[in-house]
């Protein structure tokens, strides 16, 4: 039988099971290459009027137990989901927006952080199509246009880390992080899950730091579905950005779960 977008896999087997009530479930989303098709620029993705819809729609279904866990900015995710209200974690889980209160780790508030912060910002200055994102509590070298520079950036970015206590580089989709090796999104997960035992985690997500996400969700009895091609320790698939929404369409559509 052919495979529709709507249909989500693990490692390649349909599952054609019926979705679990929305009322039982605390649902982690990754942003970009799961709600947002991934942009050559960190600033120039689009969040379409639907995906907003579908959020709202879905928050409310979940009463409350929907989260946008994301490496970018908090107020980058604020900015991009101006409809959303419910709960945001950013950088990784160094920022997280719960309950409207706003929180910040202090990870990033030291003189090996501001020290490596001046030194990228000079040699990426002198680079062509490199950023430099800065966040509160780590760096980002994007390289996306100008994927020649892979190397270089992943070993600048090593080198950095290997003389910041407690700071570690990671890779993901066309970047390098230097980043508190305490913060992470399985961290994040695994905090939010200590007050929502009675739900069933799901994570979904596309990049490599989403691995934590799925591990997190693994833990706690949950499972995670991988966006796109790649290894993963995810036990199930989906195919695109569409297909998540496809997905979340059929979760806001399921009668009596905000019962």
């Amino acid at each position: 039988m052919e495979r529709s977008d709507t249909d989500f896999s693990p490692r390649g087997i349909v599952l054609t099971d019926a979705l679990p009530d929305p009322a039982t479930i605390a649902l982690f989303l990754d942003f970009d290459g799961t709600l947002v098709e991934i942009a050559e620029r960190p600033d120039a993705v689009k969040v379409l009027p639907e995906t907003q819809g579908i959020l709202r729609d879905l928050n409310a279904k979940t009463r409350g137990r929907l989260v946008i866990v994301s490496g970018r900015r908090l107020q980058d995710l604020e900015q991009f989901l101006p409809e959303f209200d419910g709960v945001l974690v950013g950088s990784h889980g160094a920022e997280r927006r719960l309950g409207g209160v706003h929180e910040t780790s202090s990870e990033g508030q030291s003189a090996s952080f501001e020290n490596t912060c001046r030194t990228l910002r000079a040699w990426a200055g002198k680079q062509n199509e490199i950023l430099l994102e800065e966040k509160p509590a780590s760096l980002v070298l994007h390289y996306r246009q100008a994927p020649s520079m892979q190397s270089e950036c992943q070993t600048i970015a090593a080198e950095l880390a290997a003389v910041m206590p407690g700071f570690v580089a990671r890779s993901s989709k066309m970047a390098v992080e230097i980043m508190p090796k305490a913060i992470s999104k399985e961290r994040a997960v695994l905090r939010l899950m200590k007050d929502w035992s009675d739900r069933l985690p799901i994570a979904i997500g596309d990049d490599r730091t989403d691995e934590d996400m799925f591990c997190a969700a693994d833990a706690q009895g949950g499972f995670g579905i991988k966006v796109g091609e790649g290894e993963t320790v995810a036990r199930l698939r989906i195919d695109n950005v569409a297909a998540v929404h496809a997905l979340l369409r059929r979760w806001t559509n399921i009668s009596g779960a905000s019962r």
